[in-house]
C-alpha cells in the first residue's frame, strides 16, 4: 500500500464521527509524522481535546498522556512524583515517570499558558529535543505528537514567547457552522470512542524513523525557496510600517527551517520526491502570532503563490528582452528624419491667435475681428462652441462679441468657422522634423526573420514547459492531503496567468514581423503599431 492510500485511510478513520474537523485532524498528524507540536486556538467544547485523544491511534501501540493545567499545576503532575525510595535509600532525586509526560507517545495539554515557569521550562528541552532529564539521568522522550491547546494566546510579557515559538503550526478550531453537521452531531448518539479502528493503519515505530529519514531526502524546487522568500518580504514590509511595529510578525530562522521540514513531510505523505506549490499553502498556519493576523498572513501565502509560485521556473524576462532589442532594431533600420516644412499660426501677445480680414454685419455696424484667444482655440473641433472674438482695432480689446465658433482642417491650411463662415487662420512657414519610414535591406529582414524564429522557438518550449507543470503539479494538486483542494485554483491560475502572457508576447512579435515585412517606404511615421 503505497503511503498517501495508508494515510488517507488513516484520516478517514479518525475524522470518523467527527465533523467538520477533517483540516485540523490532518494537520495534527502531519505535525506529529514531521516531529513537531501544534497549538489549538479556540473556546471550550469545539472538540480539541478530542483530536488529541483521536491521534493516539494514529501509531501503534501508544501511550497517551492529557492533562488540564492550571496556576497550581506541579511538576510532579506532569513529569511525574519524585521516587521516596530513591530519595530515601540512594540519596537521588529521581521522579516515577511511568505514565506520564516522559513515556507518552501522545501528549495533550490543555490551557497550556497557565502552566507555571518551572514546567515551561523542563517543556521547552522535551519539545526541542525530545530529551527529558531524570536527576542523573537523560531520558528519550517517545513522544511523536504533542497538542496544546487554549481559548486564548500566551500573555506578553509573561516570559512565554520561547514556548509559543515551539508550536510549528498554530489552528483556530471553530465550532459547527454546517447546519446538517450541527444535526448530525447533536442526534448522533453512538460512542465516539474508536472501536472501530483498524489497528494496521497504525504507524509503527521503525515505519516512524524511516519516514523521518524519507522526509530528510525530499526536495525543494528552486521556485518554492522563491516563494518562501516573497512571504519573507511581505512580513518584513509589514513590519517596517509604523502602525503594525507594536505587534509585528516574528518567525525565526529555527520556525522557517522547521516550517520547511512540515512542507516535506507533506510532499512524502503524498507519494511525491519533492515539495509542490500546495504545500507552501502551509506556510498560512505557521507564521502568524497574533489572532488578527490569521486572514493577512494566508493573504500573504496565497499571494506569494499565485503572483510568484512559476516565476523562477518560468523566466519570461529573456523573451521580453528580445522583443524590445528587436524593436529598437526595428526602429532604427526603418525609420529616418527629415525637415518639412509646416504652417504654425501667429501668436499676438502669447495669448491669441490672428484671423484673417474679417467682416461681420453686426447690430447695422460693420467691425473688424480678428483674434480668438488661444485657449478657446484648443478647445474647438468637436462641435460649435460660443467663444469671445476681439476687436484688434480696439487697443485694450474691451469690445468683444460672442459667436459660436467651429474649426475647419483643409489644403489650404486652418480655418476658424464662425457662424458659419470659414476665415483663415494666419499662419507663418516654419520647419519641423519629422520621422518617415524606409524598407530596411534583405540580409537585414533576413536576420530579423531568424530572431522571429529563435524568439517563437523558445516560446514553444516555454509553454511545453508549462504543459509539463500542468501535467505533473495539477495532476495532484487538488489530492493533497493536508491542503483545502480550492487553493488549487491559485497554482493553476499562476500557470494559466503565464501562458496568456507568453501568447501575447507572441502576437506582438508576429505583429512585428507583418509590420517590416510590409512597410511603405517615405510614408510620415504615424506611431505604427508594430512599434507600439
Amino acid at each position: 500500500m503505497k503511503v498517501k492510500t495508508r494515510i488517507d485511510k488513516l484520516l478517514k478513520a479518525l475524522n470518523k464521527g467527527v465533523y467538520e474537523k477533517e483540516e485540523v485532524m490532518a494537520l495534527s498528524l502531519l505535525t506529529a509524522i514531521a516531529g513537531d507540536s501544534i497549538f489549538l486556538l479556540g473556546a471550550p467544547g469545539v472538540a480539541k481535546s478530542l483530536i488529541a485523544r483521536r491521534l493516539k491511534y494514529a501509531f501503534k501501540d501508544a501511550q497517551s498522556f492529557e492533562y488540564l493545567m492550571n496556576r497550581f499545576s506541579t511538576p510532579d503532575e506532569i513529569f511525574g512524583p519524585v521516587s521516596i525510595s530513591k530519595l530515601k535509600d540512594e540519596d537521588k532525586y529521581e521522579r516515577v515517570v511511568d505514565n506520564y509526560l516522559p513515556t507518552a507517545t501522545v501528549v495533550f495539554l490543555d490551557e497550556i499558558w497557565k502552566a507555571g515557569p518551572s514546567i515551561q521550562n523542563a517543556l521547552l528541552t522535551v519539545i526541542n529535543e525530545k530529551i527529558y532529564r531524570n536527576g542523573d539521568k537523560e531520558i528519550k522522550v517517545p513522544m511523536k505528537a504533542l497538542i496544546s491547546a487554549s481559548n486564548e494566546l500566551p500573555m506578553k510579557g509573561e516570559g512565554l514567547e520561547a514556548l509559543w515559538d515551539r508550536f510549528i503550526v498554530r489552528y483556530e478550531v471553530e465550532a459547527i457552522s454546517e447546519m446538517s453537521s450541527f444535526n448530525e452531531m447533536i442526534s448522533n448518539s453512538s460512542n465516539l470512542g474508536m472501536d472501530h479502528f483498524d489497528a494496521k493503519l497504525g504507524v509503527s515505530d521503525d515505519e516512524y524513523t524511516q519516514w523521518s529519514k524519507a522526509i530528510d531526502a525530499i526536495g525543494i524546487p528552486e521556485n518554492i525557496f522563491n516563494v518562501i522568500h516573497v512571504i519573507r518580504n511581505y512580513i518584513r514590509e509589514y513590519n517596517e510600517k509604523k502602525d503594525n511595529q507594536q505587534v509585528p510578525i516574528y518567525v525565526s530562522d529555527r520556525r522557517w527551517k522547521k516550517i520547511v521540514r512540515l512542507m516535506r513531510a507533506s510532499a512524502f505523505l503524498n507519494d511525491r520526491k519533492e515539495v509542490d506549490l500546495m504545500d507552501c499553502f502551509l506556510i498560512s498556519h505557521c507564521v502568524w502570532n497574533e489572532q488578527n493576523q490569521i486572514a493577512l498572513t494566508s493573504q500573504f501565502t496565497n499571494d506569494a503563490i499565485e503572483k510568484h509560485g512559476y516565476s523562477v521556473s518560468i523566466d519570461l524576462s529573456a523573451l521580453k528582452e528580445e522583443l524590445e532589442d528587436l524593436k529598437k532594431d526595428v526602429k532604427s533600420e526603418t525609420s529616418y528624419t527629415k525637415s518639412v516644412p509646416v504652417k504654425k499660426p501667429v501668436a499676438v501677445y502669447d495669448k491669441f491667435y490672428r484671423i484673417a480680414n474679417i467682416n461681420t454685419k453686426t447690430y447695422g455696424q460693420y467691425e473688424n475681428f480678428k483674434l480668438i484667444l488661444i485657449k478657446d482655440f484648443k478647445n474647438l473641433g468637436a462641435s460649435y462652441k460660443e467663444v469671445q472674438v476681439f476687436n484688434d482695432s480696439d487697443s485694450e480689446r474691451s469690445r468683444t462679441r460672442y459667436y459660436h465658433c467651429d474649426l475647419k482642417l483643409g489644403s489650404n491650411g486652418i480655418s476658424v468657422v464662425i457662424d458659419s463662415t470659414a476665415y483663415k487662420l494666419e499662419s507663418e512657414s516654419k520647419t519641423k522634423r519629422k520621422n518617415f519610414t524606409k524598407s530596411p535591406h534583405s540580409a537585414v529582414t533576413k536576420e530579423w526573420g531568424k530572431r522571429v524564429q529563435m524568439f517563437l522557438t523558445t516560446s514553444s518550449n516555454t509553454k511545453a514547459q508549462i504543459d509539463h507543470y500542468r501535467n505533473t503539479d495539477l495532476k495532484h494538486v487538488r489530492t493533497n492531503l493536508f491542503v483545502n483542494p480550492s487553493k488549487a485554483d491559485l497554482v493553476e491560475q499562476n500557470l494559466y496567468k503565464t501562458e496568456r502572457d507568453i501568447e501575447k508576447l507572441e502576437v506582438d512579435i508576429k505583429g512585428l514581423e507583418h509590420g517590416y515585412r510590409n512597410i511603405k517606404a517615405d510614408t510620415e511615421e504615424k506611431s505604427p503599431k508594430y512599434l507600439s
